[in-house]
């Protein structure tokens, strides 16, 4: 694939470092720098096989959706983890959507007003839809999600084209490392960096402006995600499977 329709640098320093990513942490900065590329606020990247009646959080490789939208979506009930119109269709696919095109579907439907009321709530009210099927079936899907005002069609198209990059980038690395479900956030992906870095507990609180209290929650989470019981192992787990360089 080469760079055609891009035209900022910026965007270009972006397809570089999709294509240069060598592990899941890489992924998530690619994605960090298109969200503040093209003004969206969150994303969630879902795993390539879904499973059955798991709730929104298992369905996840990555994302940084805050922790209460993921429980206020699952206390809802009833709504489909990935998004329909991307799961049905048969070929690689983009859209974008908002709060408001759901309006329609709530008059007959509560569940689905309570979920227009969740993503209003956590700054999610518009977004964008991508994917890319696999010779074998599955489907690599990135979600990002904000209040921006709708894309003209020429960023949709340079956004679609990165996304698409950044999507058969995953497939690559997921071949190669073998990654397993976890769901990690990118909060946790910080703590797992810096905790290869050397930093305790402490020290990782302090740089994060969050309690001690706080920090242990999110390690013990992701001790619990990489199937092991402390965190000098969850790191050396980690980098076993390419979610840390």
């Amino acid at each position: 694939m080469g760079d055609y329709g891009l035209k900022q640098e910026d965007g270009k320093a972006i397809l570089a470092g999709i294509q240069s990513a060598d592990c899941l942490n890489d992924i998530a900065g690619s994605i960090s720098r298109l969200l503040c590329h093209f003004g969206f606020l969150y994303y969630k990247l879902f795993l390539s096989r879904l499973i059955d009646a798991g709730t929104l959080r298992e369905q996840l490789l990555l994302y940084s959706v805050p922790e209460a939208f993921l429980d206020g979506f699952d206390a809802i009930g009833d709504l489909p983890p990935a998004p329909v119109v991307i799961m049905a269709a048969s070929e690689r696919q983009a859209y974008q959507w908002g709060v408001a095109d759901l309006e329609q579907k709530a008059l007959n439907f509560p569940h689905v007003r309570r979920l227009m009321d969740l993503l209003s709530r956590h700054d999610m009210s518009r977004g964008a839809y991508f994917s890319l099927p696999t010779l074998d079936g599955r489907k690599h899907i990135l979600g990002v999600y904000g209040t921006r005002e709708p894309l003209p069609q020429a960023e949709m198209e340079e956004l679609n084209f990165l996304a698409i990059h950044l999507l058969d980038r995953m497939e690559v690395l997921e071949k190669r490392r073998g990654w397993q479900r976890t769901g990690i956030s990118t909060l946790e992906m910080t703590c797992l960096e810096m905790a290869a870095s050397g930093h305790d507990s402490a020290a990782i609180a302090r740089r994060l402006s969050l309690s001690v209290r706080t920090i242990n929650y999110l390690i013990g989470s992701l001790c619990r995600k990489l199937g092991t019981d402390r965190l000098e192992h969850a790191v050396i787990e980690a980098v076993r499977m390419g979610y840390i360089g």
